[in-house]
């Protein structure tokens, strides 16, 4: 009986979606109700042991703790912590709002108080149901971050996994200010993506335990964040609940553009709820408008020009709600099924030729977003280049024909500093989609986009080849004599 009521106890500790999904590997049938009657539905029904079902109970903690510790990223990445006083044994931090009051850090007597205000500490912290809030993993990184603290260190309750997922926060966040340079893991992107992506979007809670340790619903987000890094934008990601996923920033665009991305799982393996509850649209617009374009001043405003929501598929009626969703947000909505999105990233990574302004038609469609439309968007940038690396070639052999016949000889064509200047400015100023041009006070510069080397390689093939077609050109016409030629046949008296 002891046993029972241990058991029972234990349960409790956990989610309703962690019971069912016990139930659910365990074969046991017939379950359902609340967590206290589902809890008692597998002591009742299930033969395990008091020391497996800890070990059960221990996995799912873990995996608790280190969604906790995601979810610091929003406070940690965006600059919303700030350690306010730090003494011997206290230290009082405050994370977006909240204040957390740490006392004897890595002692047997340490503490820590959190902020009423924060719902996680007030029902699940002060009542034994978890360790610790986002806001205490904020602080710890945080702390971290400005070497106040040592991985090596003792850190209460953050160990093991749960150390190296917070160290691995802080080092995401050392490589955004550039402190620390590491390689991007593409390829090992792309295998997750390839494997998991899919069946994460239809709600496999089981992958998403056992690889990623958290949430189908968190995971696919991640994932879908990923994905459009791996297409080269800069991304925002929140892991809140109340609000949009994603931010992409196309800032490279010459008139850059944000497009907010609204994640959906489905276990069907078809998003239809906007078609049953159109009314959803007015919590999108939210989303877009209230939670985000309404926070932007000025130019940026006028930047916010898309959304789109990533599903596993929507059905085709779905296109309905495109024209009213612009009439409430003046945003443009399209939606993107996770295998056309994981189509375009493929295609992408083995031909990089996407960049941000020529990308942009896509999100202007409007419409159910297919595969169709992924060919005919490479299609579109392939004659793109082609007319960038014709219209290049074109101006630099105007200007090399026009410096050969003033400047030119039977051995070269003489070019001053100032006439090469002129030559690359003028090639450069043909090719606004791949260098932004700058000026810092009396300085001016380029800003090369080095995103998008396939497209350099191509474009710069072409010019290669032109510049030795002109050389040659030049080379089989060229009759006028050369200044050392000329100086000799004077001195000689033959001229």
């Amino acid at each position: 009986m002891g046993d029972k009521r241990e058991k029972l106890s234990i349960l409790k500790t956990l989610t309703v979606n962690n019971l069912k999904e016990i139930c659910k590997k365990n074969n046991l049938k017939g379950y359902s109700g609340t967590k206290k009657e589902l809890a008692k539905f597998i002591v009742d029904n299930l033969e395990i042991s008091l020391d497996e079902l800890k070990d059960i109970a221990g996995i799912y903690q873990m995996d608790k703790l280190l969604g906790k510790i995601r979810d610091c990223r929003d406070y940690f990445l965006n600059k919303r912590v700030a350690i306010r006083s730090k003494d011997k044994t206290s230290i009082i931090v405050d994370v977006g709002g909240h204040r957390v009051i740490i006392n004897n850090l890595g002692k047997e007597d340490f503490s820590y108080i959190g902020d009423d205000k924060c719902a996680d500490y007030l029902y699940q912290v002060k009542k034994g149901k978890t360790s610790f809030c986002k806001h205490y993993a904020a602080a710890i990184a945080q702390l971290v971050y400005e070497k106040e603290l040592s991985s090596k260190d003792k850190i209460n309750y953050i160990e093991g996994q749960a150390l190296k997922e917070l160290l691995e926060i802080v080092n995401q966040r050392k490589r955004h200010e550039g402190e620390e340079i590491t390689q991007r893991d593409i390829e090992g992107d792309l295998k997750k993506l390839n494997t998991d992506f899919l069946v994460i979007a239809r709600q496999n809670r089981a992958v998403a335990r056992q690889k990623y340790h958290d949430e189908p619903e968190n995971v696919f987000e991640e994932l879908v964040n990923r994905a459009f890094l791996l297409l080269d934008f800069d991304t925002i990601s929140q892991r809140s609940g109340h609000g949009w996923d994603i931010v992409l920033i196309a800032g490279r665009a010459m008139h850059p553009y944000f497009i907010v991305v609204e994640c959906k799982t489905a276990v069907e393996g078809t998003y239809d709820y906007l078609v049953k509850k159109p009314d959803y649209l007015f919590t999108l617009k939210k989303y877009c408008t209230d939670l985000f374009r309404d926070k932007l001043v000025g130019a940026y405003k006028s930047y916010a020009k898309y959304m789109i929501l990533v599903a596993p598929d929507f059905p085709q009626e779905i296109e309905q709600c495109c024209r009213k969703f612009k009439e409430i947000t003046g945003l443009q909505l399209s939606f993107l099924p996770a295998f056309v999105l994981l189509k375009m990233v493929n295609k992408y990574r083995k031909t990089p030729i996407l960049n941000h302004d020529w990308i942009e038609p896509l999100f202007q469609k409007e419409k159910l977003i297919n595969e169709k439309d992924i060919d005919e968007i490479f299609s579109e940038v392939e004659r793109q280049i082609d007319s960038l690396s014709d219209r290049l070639c074109k101006r630099l052999r105007e200007r090399f024909h026009q410096f050969s016949q003033i400047s030119g000889d039977a051995a070269f064509i003489k070019l001053d500093m100032k006439m090469l200047s002129s030559v690359l400015e003028d090639i450069i100023s043909e090719m606004p989609e791949l260098v932004i041009p700058e000026r810092k006070g009396i300085v001016d510069y380029i800003n090369i986009e080095h995103d998008y080397f396939e497209i350099w390689e191509r474009i710069l093939k072409k010019l290669g080849k032109e510049f030795i077609d002109i050389l040659k050109m030049i080379s089989f016409s060229q009759v006028k004599n050369t200044e050392l030629k000329e100086d000799l046949l004077k001195l000689l008296n033959m001229k």
